[in-house]
């Protein structure tokens, strides 16, 4: 009960900025059945004590949440990891419906109509634009956060799902480790080995809408172990016609232009240089034809996509269990395009650029520590004229430059063996806002074997993109607009308290969390545009989280998330960000494995209404800020065997089996009907 009365403390510092009328009594009770939870969890840990060692072997190790391998439950955050079987009996089409499985995660099908049409991931709901800016993704440790807008373009990603080891999932602010942007938690996707994926293989799958063909050619020549994968992807998107439409009106009536044909080309190769020089490349390509935009707005007359990246990773492993890395990447990302609007036809062709230096160490300064520190580079050119609204203006029209500069640091303590700190923190300096400090404190204790309570504070940071910083630089200008306040960078105070733990088949993992955002950045409406201060926009969110993953046997395996809580805010501005955390949200999946040849699973989802920021208001046509409730249901049945002597798979996948209608992010963005396909697999 100490986390409530501290939050309770927290709301009382920030009650000017909340509406005099606000009461946190339905907030409380709900947060008082989930301490009331984690009480009977904390119970279930104090009684389920033994003679075994306070550290357990069969304890997952996560890489991502202060960048030191670490038992998960000495992380000083909380992690979900997606493992390959995971990815596999979900049934996935998109990358992002991976997400789904993530407590506390919002995903809505293709939601973008205009850039990308590309789907929404978001952590933690306050959704305010379809790109979801507020966390940030990584790719085996490379950013792949968009400059120009923020966010992902998740169908722009050279990287098939079968190429993927596991991804780890940071449920919460991670700025002392990955920075500005990693504001409200980060992806990371970790792919495989090359070792891992040697020979040949080949799979095609097509159904409904949806084909697909990727070879793979995986091998290894003394030390030098490489794989290389080719896809293409032909995505008809959502239904062409909307089936419960909101209103009788053409608009309202007719789905997205999101029809998508995707070539991707990936390369890694390792090399062991000696025994203790590691060597790491990657290049990959995505590229293809993309419709995008709706029905009497913005639309493209032609677009396609052309990204790729160049990765290069040297690894030294030193005494002690050290580490000495340096990482340089360089990505291009282009669109080439005519878009069709209200002015006619113009030129919507974009370049993004990036190049990045990093180097990290790892050592231990003193007995029972380990510090990882460094530092990194960045620099962007973001080139857009139609997106950014600079158009011919010759003053304007041109690369818009970003430079980064960051110094990190992490110090994990054994104060005794029950007991582990982690203090670190970021410094930061960028071209739009200056310099930042984002520091953490954690403490897990290990209260008995298995069991295990941590406490963790953070500071975090969002940067503004550079459509945000376009805005407020050329059309808020002092010559225009004097004494406007300059943009800042978004902040997020966070606290949590979290219990992770093992009881019978089950391992366990809630936390409770409170936090307090300031300086929100909205540029998009009228209210803000002219004299409005753009980091108006405050909001406090608390809520609570639990997972369960059990191997209930050796052939079936359930893995369980739920996910509730709470907005408030003053919504300055106009800016609905109050009641954006879904009330809860669940998922399941059950999958099991009957004997060599037959195996299938059974995944479910649920999530209550949801409110969004105005993206389709209006009460005359029945569209509220609120977006129904949903249910969804998907299953799959594999069949292995034997071709040739070659190991072949044949799995029949049907995503929203029950042909469920249901809006998500807005009452235009119908998820599709039921999706059946057909997947074979073979190892040539």
């Amino acid at each position: 009960m100490h986390f409530l009365a501290l939050g309770h403390n927290l709301l009382a510092e920030k009650k000017l900025r909340i509406h005099s009328n606000y009461s946190g009594k339905r907030f409380y009770r709900r947060a008082g059945c989930a301490a009331l939870l984690f009480s009977l969890l904390h119970q279930v840990a104090m009684a389920g004590g033994g003679e075994e060692s306070i550290f357990l072997d069969d304890v997952p190790v996560v890489l991502s949440a202060s960048r030191l391998s670490q038992p998960i439950n000495e992380a000083p955050v909380a992690v979900t990891i997606i493992d390959r079987q995971m990815i596999k009996d979900s049934g996935a089409w998109d990358l992002s419906e991976v997400f789904r499985l993530v407590p506390g995660m919002y995903v809505a099908y293709h939601a973008d109509p205009y850039f990308s049409a590309d789907s929404t991931v978001a952590y933690h709901g306050m959704v305010t634009t379809t790109t979801s800016d507020r966390m940030q993704v990584l790719i085996d440790g490379r950013s792949v956060y968009a400059s120009l807008f923020g966010g992902v373009n998740w169908s722009d990603l050279p990287i098939v799902l079968d190429d993927i080891e596991r991804i780890e999932v940071i449920r919460g602010p991670d700025s002392a480790s990955y920075g500005a942007n990693s504001y409200s938690g980060v992806i990371n996707i970790i792919t495989r080995h090359p070792a891992e994926t040697q020979g040949k293989t080949m799979s095609v799958a097509f159904g409904k809408g949806r084909k697909e063909g990727i070879f793979r050619y995986g091998g290894q020549s003394g030390a030098l172990s490489y794989r290389l994968t080719a896809s293409i992807r032909e995505d008809q998107g959502e239904d062409d016609r909307i089936k419960k439409p909101t209103s009788v009106f053409t608009f309202w009536n007719l789905n997205k232009y999101d029809n998508k044909t995707i070539h991707n080309l990936n390369l890694r190769a390792d090399y062991q240089l000696n025994s203790a020089d590691t060597m790491e490349f990657q290049f990959g390509y995505n590229g293809g034809p993309r419709e995008v935009g709706e029905y009497g707005n913005v639309s493209a007359i032609s677009r396609r996509a052309e990204n790729h990246f160049e990765m290069l990773h040297w690894r030294r492993a030193l005494e002690a269990g050290g580490e000495l890395s340096v990482q340089a990447f360089h990505t291009v990302e282009r669109v080439y395009a005519r878009l069709k609007d209200s002015d006619g036809v113009s030129d919507g062709d974009a370049i993004l650029r990036r190049y990045d230096l990093e180097v990290q160490h790892t050592f231990s300064p003193f007995t029972n520590a380990r510090l990882v520190w460094g530092g990194s580079i960045r620099y962007d050119q973001t080139y857009a004229p139609y997106y950014l609204g600079v158009g011919d203006n010759q003053y304007l029209y041109g690369d818009f430059p970003y430079h980064l500069r960051r110094f990190f640091g992490n110090l994990e303590w054994r104060a005794r063996p029950d007991l582990v700190f982690n203090v670190g923190g970021m410094i930061e300096n960028n071209t739009y806002t200056g310099t930042d400090t984002t520091p953490r404190f954690a403490v897990n204790w290990h209260v008995q074997p298995g069991h295990t309570l941590r406490l963790s504070h953070s500071r975090a940071t969002r940067s503004p993109s550079v459509y945000e910083k376009t805005y407020d630089s050329y059309w808020r200008s002092p010559e225009f607009y004097p004494g406007l306040p300059e943009m800042q960078t978004e902040r997020v105070k966070s606290t949590e308290l979290g219990y992770i733990g093992k009881y019978g088949k089950f391992d366990v993992d809630f936390r409770l969390f409170y936090d307090d955002y300031s300086q929100l950045i909205d540029v998009r409406n009228k209210r803000s545009a002219a004299g409005g201060n753009l980091n108006a926009g405050t909001a406090i969110m608390r809520g609570y989280e639990l997972q369960l993953k059990a191997q209930l046997t050796d052939k079936t395996r359930l893995i369980y998330g739920l996910s509730g809580g709470g907005v408030k805010s003053d919504n300055v501005n106009g800016v609905i960000y109050s009641d954006s955390l879904p009330k809860y949200s669940h998922s399941l999946m059950l999958s099991h494995r009957v004997n060599d040849q037959w195996s299938g699973s059974l995944v479910a989802y649920q999530v209550a209404q949801t409110k969004f920021n105005s993206t389709d208001y209006n009460p005359r046509e029945n569209r509220g800020y609120f977006i129904d409730a949903n249910r969804r249901l998907d299953g799959k049945l594999s069949y292995q065997f034997k071709l040739d002597g070659k190991a072949a798979e044949l799995s029949v996948i049907a995503q929203n089996l029950a042909d469920a209608r249901y809006f998500e992010y807005r009452h235009d963005n119908e998820l599709p009907g039921r999706a059946v396909r057909l997947n074979f697999k073979l190892d040539m």
